[in-house]
């Protein structure tokens, strides 16, 4: 079993989920190494130095110029994304962990694909709940063809699309194998003038988004998001012989309408996971060359790409067409011209 030295961009409480998951992870010796953060006096910093015996530094560049690190998990918000994962791969990490989302436009996932692929490094990003047994099981049972030909796939949450959206997207997207969208058409609403969140405070967000995305295998995905949304992190999927429903509100995780049943709803058996686990131990297979990670930088990229439209959708007033030709983070320009409030 190998070793792997771990450190941390960014040691807020994501960073200490992530270690939560290295600690747990059986494929690996993990050592805890080092972190950066911009407060590295902070209360949740330091609680990461006690707990897990690392050396904290006061940015990523000196730890990376004084540590000997394999894996890299990068728990900053949005907008340091993507210079950090630049900085990783330079280095010569073998693994990264970036949180979602990937970056903040297409242009910064691109650069960061890029560095990556040039540097022979791994690059995965958060999207955690891709590992939940009732994520797997459902997409197992679509593929099965339990509930027939898939139509639509429905999923919703709270806040906006930066934020818990692209959670709702990349689920959307692993429901349906990963097929890649073809067009995409949105709305979105701004009038309360929201400049961050607690934990993306560098972002301006919408307070309420839609998003009518078409697959090419002919699926429907349509993205709810925002104040007048269902705030369930939930999903319906629609077949021309059942229902699916994941992480359902009003009883078991996973529940299951199929005509082949012929039953009603019924509730298949799901093994709990922790899914940061899940999503780390699967770095260290990929980091090994045993598998391509289910959350790899080109699936974290086809999330983003599906916001970006989104909000371009709702900039133009028009379908979106893949793919999606827009290189800034259209919200920001949305305000900046006078189309949103300031």
């Amino acid at each position: 079993m190998n070793t792997y030295r771990v450190g941390f961009i960014g040691c807020g409480g994501i960073a200490r989920a992530h270690a939560m998951g290295y600690r747990g992870a059986n494929n690996a010796n993990i050592e805890f190494v080092a972190g950066s953060d911009l407060n590295p006096d902070g209360e949740k910093a330091q609680r990461l130095a006690s707990e897990y015996g690392i050396t904290l530094y006061g940015s990523h560049q000196e730890m990376l110029e004084n540590e000997k690190l394999d894996l890299i998990s990068i728990c900053t918000w949005p907008k340091a994304h993507s210079e950090a994962t630049l900085a990783a791969a330079e280095y010569g990490a073998r693994g990264i962990m970036c949180e979602k989302p990937m970056a903040v436009n297409l242009e910064e996932a691109d650069q960061m694909i890029a560095a990556c692929e040039a540097s022979g490094s791994v690059l995965a990003i958060g999207h955690a709940h891709r590992f939940s047994p009732q994520a797997e099981m459902a997409r197992s049972l679509i593929q099965k063809g339990e509930i027939g030909t898939v139509s639509l796939i429905w999923g919703h949450c709270s806040l906006d699309l930066m934020n818990n959206g692209t959670h709702v997207v990349d689920l959307v997207n692993y429901l349906n194998g990963d097929v890649e969208a073809s067009w995409v058409m949105g709305q979105i609403d701004r009038q309360k003038n929201v400049s961050g969140r607690g934990n993306h405070p560098d972002m301006v967000v919408e307070d309420m988004a839609l998003g009518r995305v078409g697959y090419k295998n002919g699926v429907v995905g349509l993205i709810e998001l925002g104040e007048r949304a269902h705030q369930a992190y939930q999903f319906h999927v629609v077949g021309s012989d059942g229902i699916i429903d994941v992480n359902a509100t009003d009883g078991p995780a996973l529940k299951v309408l199929s005509a082949y049943r012929q039953r009603g709803w019924y509730a298949p058996e799901l093994q709990e996971v922790f899914s940061f686990q899940s999503e780390l131990e699967e770095l260290v297979e990929a980091v090994e060359g045993k598998k391509e990670h289910r959350s790899s930088a080109r699936r974290g990229r086809a999330a983003l790409e599906i916001i970006i439209g989104i909000f371009e959708s709702s900039a133009r007033r028009s379908v979106i067409e893949f793919p999606v030709d827009v290189q800034d983070f259209p919200l920001e320009r949305m305000i900046a011209e006078g189309m949103l409030s300031q």
